[in-house]
């Protein structure tokens, strides 16, 4: 029997039943599938040359959508959403929970109760919308319906589906597909999937290279004064004031570059470190020239030392094609000046800040590979439902991009800064390993993001040692 997956489905939604069924089957699954459209209510998952006849079948819900509702109020899922005991039909699917939130899809109506999984000698019905549930979620579709936007007009993730029914901690898409698999392997024990490994991703925005050489005394000595007042630390408000004597940035605080190398590279980590090119609000971004000479050489040194060198682009370039190029065109020409050739380019925008589909469609048509920017700032979690790196959807030209989303699962200012989780050293680090530890689970990808200036004080040294620990062991 081949591995060729036959997928059978209404009409209607062609690219994006394209898209979520490429990226389910073929990046997420390594399986080859085939679609064909037939009149029914359901889509049905054969095998090519399968002489038995047997079948998978899910209920057809968000695509089934009157296009006149489509990203409107009326096609979001309707809460609360219906929730399955799904271990105790499928003990073997690879799972965070037993119980699982079912984002669209249709129960079978039972005798008793409402039935979620039926199975027989040649097929199984599965009430969940397997193809609609992950393309809400991959896509952001949300984003677009609901108006919810912080300061920053960013979408926060108490406005989210899974904040609000409480499954933003757990990879949904990966254990729906989990979910798929666990059927698929009871009808057909002979197919391989594709082997995934757990992985980490660690990355760093430069957005203060340094915290007082060139900047005006005033700004420094308030940080002194914060430094002994509100940190109690002698030691960092001596060195604040000695750096800024002597304009030397090997003695600036937030120069911590050398210390998250050589910590990363003691457990055998490589990072990402995303370096800006502009300014374009003073008010929630510092000025730092890639010109500038030390900046060279620790740009250089980095690349040198095996870790990767990307594109942090600055506040308003979210949804401005001209001032994103722009930016990149500086960046890429110190690239080409200090000679520093990469497989893969990519970043993340600056503050998180992200507008759905623009963003992405920025990134794409400026040639970048890959996109970091997919987490939220306000809460730790899985944004797109998934701890794998995937490619992206433009909802409304509804077209698949080259683009790539590496989503942002933890970053230190969510889990510790008082505007957002506020959490203890302590909480922080079992958070960290809570997810990590997911990730583990699920074979994907635990996607952490720490600044440089988050490492000034010997408490955070000691967290990021801590962390790297547990995500290690």
């Amino acid at each position: 029997m081949s591995s060729i997956i036959l997928i059978s489905c209404p009409p209607g939604y062609e690219s994006e039943r394209r898209y979520i069924f490429y990226v389910i089957f073929t990046e997420f699954l390594g399986l080859t599938c085939q679609l064909r459209e037939y009149l029914e209510d359901k889509v049905e998952i054969r095998v090519l040359g399968d002489q038995a006849g047997r079948r998978l079948a899910w209920p057809d819900v968000l695509f089934q959508t009157n296009p006149s509702d489509w990203l409107s109020a009326d096609s979001l899922p309707k809460v609360p959403l219906p929730k399955w005991r799904a271990q105790k039909d499928l003990v073997e699917a690879t799972i965070t929970d037993p119980i699982i939130p079912v984002i669209y899809g249709r129960s079978f109506e039972g005798k008793d109760e409402e039935m979620w999984f039926v199975q027989d000698a040649h097929s199984i019905y599965l009430g969940i919308d397997i193809a609609g549930s992950a393309f809400f979620m991959l896509t952001r579709y949300e984003e677009i319906v609901l108006p919810d936007r912080d300061k920053h007009n960013r979408f926060p993730a108490k406005a989210s589906l899974a904040y609000r029914e409480g499954f933003l901690e757990r990879p949904i898409v990966d254990e729906y597909i989990e979910i798929l698999w666990a059927c698929m392997k009871r009808l057909w024990p002979e197919l391989e999937r594709r082997d995934h490994s757990y992985q980490l991703c660690l990355s760093h925005d430069v957005d203060q290279p340094l915290a007082t050489v060139n900047r005006p005394w005033s700004q420094v000595l308030r940080n002194i004064s914060g430094d002994i007042i509100k940190r109690r630390d002698l030691a960092l408000a001596w060195r604040r004031f000695k750096s800024r004597i002597t304009r030397d940035p090997m003695e600036d605080p937030h120069n911590t570059f050398d210390i998250i190398m050589d910590l990363n590279e003691r457990y055998g980590l490589k990072s990402a470190f995303y370096f800006k090119s502009g300014v374009t609000n003073p008010k929630y971004e510092e000025h730092y020239s890639l010109n500038s000479p030390w900046i060279r050489r620790l740009i250089k040194c980095i690349h040198e030392r095996g870790h990767e060198i990307g594109f942090h682009p600055s506040y308003e370039t979210y949804n401005n094609p001209s001032l994103f190029r722009a930016e990149l065109d500086s960046f890429m020409r110190v690239m080409d000046e200090l000679k520093i050739s990469q497989t893969r380019r990519g970043g993340r925008q600056h503050y998180l800040r992200w507008e759905n589909p623009t963003t992405w469609q920025i990134w794409e048509e400026a040639g970048l590979d890959y996109d970091a920017t997919l987490g939220f700032a306000d809460y730790v979690g899985f944004r797109c439902g998934t701890c794998r790196e995937f490619p992206v959807f433009n909802i409304i030209t509804r077209k698949s991009l080259y683009l790539r989303e590496r989503p942002l699962i933890a970053m230190d200012t969510t889990l510790l800064s008082q505007q957002y989780m506020s959490l203890q050293s302590e909480q922080a680090l079992d958070r960290i390993e809570r997810l990590s530890g997911i990730c583990r689970c699920l074979r994907g990808t635990f996607s952490l993001l720490w600044h440089n200036n988050s490492l000034i004080e010997p408490w955070q040294k000691q967290l990021y040692l801590e962390a790297l620990e547990v995500l290690t062991k």
